[in-house]
């Protein structure tokens, strides 16, 4: 989600919101406090990673997600993800997520995952519900929890957290004075802190700090995916944009550092596009979103027959002195469970 002005900084308004981002903390202290002296049982034999957040907003979960699951099958082990859907309209759960499933039912970034993965991809709101799901249909030595570091009903082994670069913990204050939905000492805590850019110069937990950065590799037609263009194809031409993601500017940020003059316009997270927000975008100006957006995206311009419209697919790189001893953690976890 887009932050407010004053998430970044302190002024009136912060003062005024302060005692209720006090309880907001104290809340998810104690439900903290709780979940480690009452841990509940654990549903699965299987390694769970959560890869969450202590913001709101988005930070780099999906690709780091994506990065992950390919580091872990270079490995050899069977990974599946679960997800809570957020956005999906349906009325059933649990339920998997596949490369064709409709995003308005289960969400757009299980059905992301799901396309750019193609593993196992379970989602409810609900975790564990969806753990269940994995485990009777698959054999999977590692879940990831796409999101979830405080939804404590779902046991975890390991704990990552992701930090957006550019606007970190903001004023560093809890809903609704600030962006954290914990305190920041929850950091402590974790086993694993990413940064989705370029790492900061001041850091508190540098011992288990990383970088994560998306690299561009490509432009994909959303009428046929399979037409690509080079990430410089638009390089010097003025071009609509559109962005639905948790921090909109980062993606318009990454069109100009490709010299494209972006009219970008930016979207609620997770929001559900409709017909009528593509009324002003013709063939003539070409229309570039994210791909999580073209999920959502690909019926308009299906149907519009929109051959114009393009998706931005990034290559998600991190650090690579995070993964061994992640893996390393994973590693002995499996061993202990084989005990």
């Amino acid at each position: 989600m887009s932050w407010p002005s004053f998430w970044s900084r302190t002024n009136w308004k912060t003062t005024l919101l302060k005692p209720l981002g006090s309880l907001v903390c104290w809340e998810a202290k104690r439900r903290l406090e709780r979940f480690r002296q009452f841990p509940p049982p654990k549903p699965t034999g299987a390694v769970v990673i959560v890869v969450g957040n202590v913001v709101v907003g988005g930070s780099g979960k999906t690709p780091f997600i994506i990065w992950l699951v390919r580091q872990l099958r270079q490995q050899g082990l069977n990974v599946g993800i679960v997800s809570r859907g957020y956005g999906g309209k349906s009325k059933h759960w649990p339920q998997e997520a596949h490369p064709a499933s409709d995003p308005k039912q289960l969400g757009d970034e299980p059905v992301l995952l799901a396309k750019q993965l193609q593993c196992p991809v379970a989602v409810a709101p609900q975790r564990c519900q969806a753990v269940a799901l994995m485990m009777q249909r698959h054999d999977i030595d590692v879940i990831v929890s796409d999101d979830g570091l405080q939804h404590y009903e779902l046991p975890r082994d390991i704990e990552v957290v992701m930090v957006d670069a550019q606007r970190q913990f903001g004023n560093g204050l809890c809903l609704p004075a600030g962006p954290l939905r914990e305190p920041k000492e929850r950091l402590q805590q974790v086993d694993f802190i990413v940064y989705n850019g370029n790492m900061p110069k001041s850091i508190e937990f540098p011992q288990k700090s990383f970088a994560m950065q998306l690299q561009p590799v490509c432009f994909r037609q959303l009428t046929n995916p399979k037409n690509t263009l080079p990430a410089n194809a638009f390089a010097g031409q003025s071009v609509n944009a559109i962005a639905g993601i948790g921090n909109p500017q980062r993606f318009f940020d990454t069109l100009n550092e490709l010299q494209i003059e972006v009219e970008g316009r930016a979207f609620a997270d997770h929001y559900a596009y409709k017909s009528a927000d593509f009324t002003e975008y013709g063939d003539e100006k070409p229309l570039l979103m994210t791909e999580k957006d073209a999920v959502k995206c690909s019926e308009f311009a299906q149907s519009g027959q929109k051959n114009n419209w393009w998706y931005l697919e990034v290559e998600p790189q991190a650090d690579e002195a995070l993964f061994e001893p992640l893996y390393e953690q994973v590693r002995s976890l499996l061993h202990q469970e084989i005990k």
